[in-house]
């Protein structure tokens, strides 16, 4: 049996080094979401960020990520800005004003927002809730802008 030389054990180190960093990073890739809030008629209280990676789990309680954004921490001007890191990949997003302070979106009783809110593209409700499809976008490793206008429905 032939042994490598201590030169090729040390380039076959390096190589195998190389590659485990090239893993590493590629496992720690995030993009950058910025999240732009506009539409809002009082600047207090918080507005609560959910975001979804799949039609099954659209509008659900199971989310990728929530956000509680504090509007007085978050304002620029007269914009909320939040900026969320994310891996690459599809989302979809769906905002509320907490108008009355109790960390939860109020309905009426079939269901629909008491409280204003947006989705991501700024997708419109149409005889039910938007659809994953129409709020659906692609996030990679260079920053984007979601630009949402909140709603009273």
């Amino acid at each position: 049996m032939r042994f490598l030389s201590k030169h090729a054990v040390r380039a076959l180190l390096v190589v195998v080094g190389i590659l485990a960093i090239q893993a590493v990073s590629a496992d720690e890739l995030t993009g950058i979401l910025m999240v732009e809030i506009s539409g809002l008629k009082d600047m207090e209280g918080n507005v609560y960020i959910a975001v979804y990676d799949s039609d099954d789990t659209w509008l659900s309680e199971e989310t990728v990520m929530s956000r509680k954004v504090s509007i007085a921490e978050a304002l620029n001007g007269e914009l909320v800005r939040a900026e969320l890191h994310l891996p690459p990949g599809e989302y979809a997003l769906s905002v509320f004003y907490d108008e009355d302070g109790d960390g939860e979106m109020d309905t009426n009783f079939i269901g629909m927002p008491k409280e204003p809110i947006a989705m991501s593209n700024n997708a419109v409700a149409k005889f039910g809730p938007p659809s994953y499809d129409d709020a659906v976008f692609s996030l990679s490793a260079e920053p984007i802008i979601q630009r949402l206008t909140m709603k009273d429905l």
